[in-house]
């Protein structure tokens, strides 16, 4: 069957290492099945592990005039046969709203400025997105929480709540393989925190909580997936807390499906997220979760399916949660129910569909 060619969506995404690339390539990919032509920017090796770049854009990581200017010259060439332009954050969008001649802007709101990511330069961000955000033509939001929080600054019509897709988890290993890599039994319970070793995921709270665990559950071990500028702010608290025996951070993996799929519990501390990815690729694979109350969370899990949901910095609530759900014989079945919800909620057909309707309307 032919499929109708649609137009051009060119798809913009600054310095990343989580979520955002791997959204990006799925959405791409589906675009491209819908007829769409969908060219990937980004800085050189962004995609590194999970795809190709279809052409380098230096979108910088900070706010500095001369490399903002240098990404949008990068960006011109791409400016032909009318497309719509898609910038996935705020950098990638300031890079597209200057000089845009009348090409349609679209931006994903994937995260917002926080104090934690920011630092000194908050303020300003936070200027410049309010200011990019009145200048794109539509607003995508991941949930409807967060496009409430738009709406004093972005008119309401246009916004749109779209969740973003991601490829679905598929693990490489069996769960005694992977276990067997990290010197670990098969019966061992193992918790696993896929994270960017950031402020932003408060692994100071996970650090703590999960001193709380062991002192109920000797025998468990926490695996921490990730690499950040809080490596060694994370590891100075493990080493304060004794907890070196029971806790390895193995740095970071492409897609860490195996190393969710060999876990019984995951875990995330995070916090403020718009959608927690890894949440999601948790309980897809089966796995139960424990998760502050960031993002979907409380969508996802709030009435106990899938997991458990806690409040932000709450290092107790986070060891009761993980010692419940590693000590319940019915775990199985708690992570079984999420699988379900997920697979009912991160449709990638429906959500790609989704975003493709946004440039429908403006091309």
């Amino acid at each position: 069957m032919t499929t109708t060619r649609r137009g051009t969506a060119v798809q913009l995404l600054g310095p990343s290492t989580g979520g955002i690339r791997n959204h990006v390539t799925t959405l791409a990919a589906g675009l491209r099945d819908l007829g769409w032509s969908a060219p990937v920017l980004g800085p050189e090796g962004v995609l590194d592990g999970i795809g190709q770049l279809d052409g380098v854009v230096a979108v910088p990581a900070g706010m500095s005039p001369t490399g903002l200017l240098a990404a949008r010259q990068a960006v011109r060439p791409w400016r032909f046969d009318d497309p719509v332009l898609h910038a996935h954050g705020l950098k990638a969008a300031w890079t597209l709203v200057g000089g845009r001649p009348s090409r349609p802007l679209v931006m994903t709101q994937h995260n917002v400025v926080l104090d934690q990511s920011a630092g000194r330069s908050a303020d300003l961000q936070r200027r410049l997105e309010r200011e990019v955000l009145k200048r794109v033509d539509r607003v995508i939001a991941p949930t409807p929480q967060l496009a409430a929080a738009l709406a004093g600054t972005v008119r309401e019509d246009r916004i749109r709540v779209v969740v973003p897709c991601f490829p679905r988890p598929v693990p490489t290993a069996s769960r005694t393989e992977v276990r067997h890599r990290l010197g670990l039994s098969d019966d061992t319970p193992v918790v696993v925190s896929v994270t960017r070793l950031h402020p932003q995921k408060d692994l100071t709270t996970l650090v703590a909580a999960w001193s709380g665990v062991v002192a109920r559950v000797p025998d468990a071990q926490l695996v921490v997936v990730g690499e950040g500028p809080a490596r060694s702010e994370v590891e100075a608290a493990v080493a304060a807390a004794g907890l070196q025996g029971s806790v390895q951070l193995i740095g970071s993996r492409p897609r860490a499906a195996d190393e969710l799929a060999a876990a019984d519990v995951a875990v995330l501390t995070s916090v403020w997220e718009a959608i927690p990815i890894v949440l999601a690729e948790a309980l897809l694979l089966g796995v139960p979760v424990v998760s502050t109350d960031v993002g979907m969370a409380s969508d996802l899990m709030g009435d106990g399916t899938g997991g458990r949901v806690v409040p932000v910095g709450d290092a107790e609530a986070v060891a009761d949660g993980l010692v419940a759900l590693l000590e319940d014989p019915e775990r199985a079945a708690v992570g079984r129910a999420g699988q379900v919800r997920a697979e009912q909620v991160f449709d990638p057909d429906a959500l790609v569909a989704g975003v493709a309707a946004v440039y429908e309307e403006l091309a």
